[in-house]
């Protein structure tokens, strides 16, 4: 839906009316009152109308767009003024009026910066480097937009515009500028082709302050974000290494130490998801390799907000089992055994992603019956007295783990990131 933006001049021109029309006699009033509705109106109709990001994606990739003087070399502001002619967005204005007038914001090597204390927000313009944004803190309304030169004389133009209050919160336009027409004709992106490990998955995506790499974010309930970052080589983006931030885990549930994933004695160098109750809310998976071979697995969830190694496996013997158990209360209920090299054994249920229970010294549960699965311990101050007994009552089948996984190359990087 079109809305329609006010300007503070608008707010400021009302409480001047109220005044003026204060101090008037009841004749001159009523002359000066109908003056001043009919000027009201007209500084109403005149404040511009934007596109909200719903608006923008049910057109923007049936629609060609005509860059006025984009020539062979257009920069930055000059296709984002094309794009916003054809799709006016308020946050673009904002942008596009500080472009137009650097002198408001510092200069530095090329790079108009200029802060907005009132509105908390920050609007960098580089036309050298060939991007631009308005970032916030706030709900305010936020964008990037970015171009990338090709070697046959195109260029790649994206803008991504984000409003909190849309049901398109996120919205990224991507096209190639073609300087023998001056035209840019919408063309599919990265993410386009993109599939999430888990379809439930919320993406994100950053445009290349520095540098030109295209990212695409996986976010999940409790566990780290995990980065596709997409390398630019003058014709097309190839996807590249993925990366997550250095996060901290615990080795078990109830550990009161934790570990940093970066910094440990182990080297993760890949990583799967499995949604094992099919919520979207998956348990993460990471391996150490060593030629080729797999010496060390643990998977993560989390619990009571912290993210813990609910099962671990190695290549010495250990084996990890995951069962899938009967739904109770629309709840499907997920146990992963962990044996160890002693034959003990120990589980945890989960729902989602979230570990409910600490079970200990139940029988195989390969070899249990519907009689003898009973819940002997539940980790304290989780539920009450009716959460204590037959909780599982019957075992349902094997979930095939390695069927479910797909395992990809990682990398760990030194940015840290709390969970």
């Amino acid at each position: 839906m079109l809305f329609v933006r006010k300007t503070k001049f608008n707010l400021y021109f009302y409480i001047f009316c109220a005044n003026f029309v204060a101090n008037k006699t009841r004749t001159e009033m009523k002359k000066t009152l109908f003056s001043l509705l009919m000027l009201a109106i007209a500084t109403s109709m005149s404040a511009k109308t934007f596109y909200s990001n719903s608006d923008i994606n049910k057109q923007w990739r049936t629609k060609t767009i005509s860059v006025k003087n984009g020539g062979q070399t257009p920069d930055v502001v000059t296709l984002l003024k094309a794009f916003h002619q054809a799709f006016p967005a308020w946050v673009v204005n904002e942008v596009l009026e500080q472009a137009d007038h650097p002198a408001k914001g510092t200069r530095q090597s090329g790079t108009a910066s200029i802060f907005d204390a009132e509105d908390d927000y920050r609007i960098l313009i580089d036309r050298r480097n060939g991007y631009v944004d308005l970032s916030s803190q706030t709900d305010i309304s936020q964008m990037e937009a970015c171009v990338w030169r090709k070697e046959n004389g195109h260029r790649i133009f994206a803008v991504t515009i984000y409003e909190q209050h849309d049901s398109v919160q996120h919205q990224l336009c991507w096209y190639d500028y073609d300087p023998a027409t001056q035209t840019m004709k919408p063309e599919k992106s990265p993410l386009d082709d993109f599939k999430p490990a888990v379809p439930q998955a919320f993406l994100g995506w950053s445009l290349p302050m520095k540098g030109t790499d295209f990212t695409i974010s996986e976010y999940y309930p409790g566990l780290p974000s995990i980065t596709h970052v997409y390398k630019w080589d003058k014709k097309q983006f190839l996807e590249g290494e993925t990366q997550m931030p250095n996060f901290e885990y615990m080795p078990s549930v109830g550990s009161t130490h934790a570990e940093a994933a970066g910094h440990c004695n182990h080297v993760w160098s890949h990583y799967a998801l499995a949604d094992l109750t099919g919520e979207g809310w998956p348990v993460l998976l990471l391996e150490e390799r060593e030629g080729g071979e797999m010496t060390e697995r643990i998977m993560l969830a989390s619990y009571k907000g912290n993210l813990c190694v609910v099962a671990t496996q190695s290549s010495l013997g250990e084996k990890m089992s995951v069962y899938q158990l009967p739904q109770r209360k629309n709840n499907k209920r997920v146990a992963v055994q962990h044996r160890d090299m002693a034959g003990g054994y120990w589980y945890s249920i989960l729902t989602g992603n979230n570990v409910m229970f600490t079970v200990s010294d139940l029988p195989n549960f390969s070899k249990a019956s519907d009689e003898d699965t009973r819940v002997i311990s539940i980790e304290e101050g989780f539920g009450g007295d009716d959460e204590t007994t037959e909780i599982i009552n019957q075992i349902g089948d094997w979930i095939d783990l390695p069927s479910m996984l797909t395992w990809r190359e990682l990398t760990i990087t030194d940015e840290e990131e709390g969970i």
